[in-house]
């Protein structure tokens, strides 16, 4: 093991974490001022689309530099073990940072039992989520990656997208002069100059803290954009640089490292919708992101890849076919019980008569024990653990 080359990757790392975390915030206050101000988006719709997209690029552009630079079976595992790992802290962990958040330190002052979700947000989101994991092991099940796999994904991100659009514009509209607000609008800002470099807040640089406009917001998307893809680009170097210093696969420091790095925004975005009581929303941008993480995230890289250069083979060394394909399995299965977890959960209505859920902080400890248990188990088979293996057959 060099000691010196893994020090300097998980600086790498932190520092990769430190720049998504803070872009991802202006791309939030963007994304989150389109969501409710320009396109009225109703509660766990806008944390399905802009949100989600918003805290998926971060995996979006890890995956498509790891299968662009390496351009083989080791650079493609890598870039599915950083959706995979990314989709259980998004489902396990964000979930239950949520809940236990709201139930100890609770909304607005006042204490809560915990959180209470839409069952339909539940259903619709993890149905998708299901069908976009199946339709991915029954890809892995082949010896190659076609390109059309990649499409076909993409196709499913397609529909559920067309199934949320339908709820687009449904809040009701306070004023639709948004873009013609006056410039004396001033924003309150306490931060130097320095301090808006250093925490990448592109509204306050170029518009000096203004109130957003739709304009105003789609640049400081773009802008977010960029600095999220170069983090990204360096994020790809420290998977490479922590595997060679600890002698495995990428695959292995891709599904801890690249996946914890690349959840940061999603945890951030979660946690504030909780604190503001908008659960929906905190439930829908985690599993949200899940679908875009493996249906774009994977899928678009795929599908560029296969046009430009052909097929992704799945036969390489160190068993990392049978690895993804055993990442997989466990990924649905921790999926499953989850959303069970959560479907189980106290049932009421709300005033206009939808069905909700509601867990509590026990379920929320219980999330994150099987976070516990996964980290336990990729640990165990990068090591090559005797009991584990064994177990595994």
């Amino acid at each position: 093991m060099d000691i010196n080359s893994l020090l300097i990757a998980l600086g790498l790392v932190c520092l990769a974490m430190y720049v998504i975390k803070y872009a991802c915030d202006s791309f939030e206050d963007a994304s989150d001022y389109l969501g409710t101000e320009v396109y009225r988006m109703k509660p766990g719709i806008r944390g399905a689309t802009l949100e989600a997209i918003a805290s998926s690029l971060p995996e979006l552009f890890t995956t498509a530099f790891l299968l662009f630079l390496f351009k083989d079976m080791d650079g493609f595992s890598a870039g599915i073990a950083t959706c995979a790992g990314s989709a259980v802290f998004n489902a396990a962990v964000i979930p239950a940072v949520c809940i236990l958040a709201v139930s100890y330190k609770g909304v607005n002052g006042h204490k809560i039992d915990g959180v209470t979700i839409r069952r339909k947000t539940i259903l619709r989101d993890g149905l998708f989520f299901i069908l976009a994991e199946v339709a991915l092991i029954f890809f892995l099940g082949d010896t190659t990656l076609a390109w059309w796999m990649g499409g076909a994904l993409m196709a499913i991100y397609a529909v559920y997208f067309a199934v949320l659009l339908m709820n687009f514009g449904d809040e009701e509209d306070d004023e639709d002069d948004e873009d013609d607000e006056d410039d004396e609008d001033e924003g309150e800002t306490d931060k130097s100059f320095v301090g808006q470099l250093l925490t990448f807040d592109y509204n306050a640089l170029l518009f000096n803290g203004r109130s957003f406009t739709a304009t105003r917001a789609w640049i400081v998307l773009i802008l977010s954009t960029v600095t999220i893809g170069a983090a990204c680009f360096a994020l790809t170097h420290a998977i490479e640089g922590s595997a060679d210093a600890l002698g495995v696969p990428m695959y292995f420091t891709a599904v801890i490292l690249g996946a914890a790095a690349t959840s940061v925004p999603d945890t951030f975005i979660s946690y504030k919708d909780a604190m503001k009581g908008d659960y929906d929303d905190a439930v829908a941008n985690a599993v949200g992101s899940n679908i875009f993480d493996i249906c774009v995230a994977l899928g678009l890289p795929l599908l560029a890849y296969g046009l430009i250069y052909g097929d992704v083979t799945l036969v390489g060394e160190m068993g990392q076919a049978a690895n993804i394909q055993e990442l997989r399995i466990a990924l649905i299965i921790v999926t499953v019980l989850i959303l069970g977890l959560f479907l189980t959960g106290k049932s009421s209505r709300t005033e206009d008569g939808e069905a909700t859920v509601s867990v509590g902080p026990a379920r929320g400890w219980f999330l994150g024990s099987i976070y516990v248990f996964w980290t336990v188990f990729i640990v165990g088979r990068a090591m090559q653990w005797p009991w584990l293996n064994n177990l595994l057959g």
